[in-house]
């Protein structure tokens, strides 16, 4: 007899009241992803360097003392160029990983308060940081299949019926 995965209650996380209480401000927040980008001590983005120092800059609260580029966490990320705050960043990717199914940028908008574009655009900027580009090339027989896709004959012309008969493939595409 298989044994069934364990369901919604045997599952261990964190609840959304424990995530606003470990977020309560956005320092919180920039904490949290500094700790996450740079475990052993903050470095450059964009050199690598260590021999940073904090600016007075407004978006990009570091700066390079080799490259002399300013960044923050934000840089080199999903996140770069965009002026959501990192709490609302924490919220969701919280939302997107604990649905079973992910969650849709309708529900992203109304749970964040934001716009609906920026909900989606959040959205694909998190999927695009879990997926999966590494993957190992493939290994052992391969299977391929191929079909035919265009126009439906039952809805095209009397005309174009009767001279597809002959070559019932011509004018589709071939998708392999």
């Amino acid at each position: 007899m298989a044994h069934a995965a364990p369901g919604k209650s045997q599952r261990e996380g964190i609840s959304l009241m424990q995530l606003v209480e470990m977020f309560p401000d956005e320092e919180s927040a920039r904490l949290w992803f500094e700790g996450i980008a740079w475990p052993k001590g903050r470095y450059c983005p964009k050199c690598g360097s260590t021999n940073t120092h904090e600016a007075k800059h407004v978006k990009c609260p570091y700066r390079c003392r080799d490259c002399r580029k300013y960044f923050s966490v934000k840089t080199g990320t999903v996140m770069a160029s965009s002026p959501i705050p990192l709490r609302k960043w924490v919220f969701a990717i919280y939302l997107e990983v604990v649905n079973l199914k992910g969650i849709s940028a309708m529900k992203l908008h109304r749970d964040l308060d934001v716009s609906y574009p920026t909900a989606w655009f959040m959205l694909h900027r998190i999927r695009e940081a879990f997926s999966d580009d590494a993957a190992e090339p493939m290994h052992g027989p391969v299977e391929v299949d191929e079909t035919y896709v265009g126009g439906k004959f039952k809805a095209m012309h009397a005309v174009d019926r009767k001279r597809r008969r002959k070559q019932p493939n011509l004018g589709k595409s071939v998708v392999i």
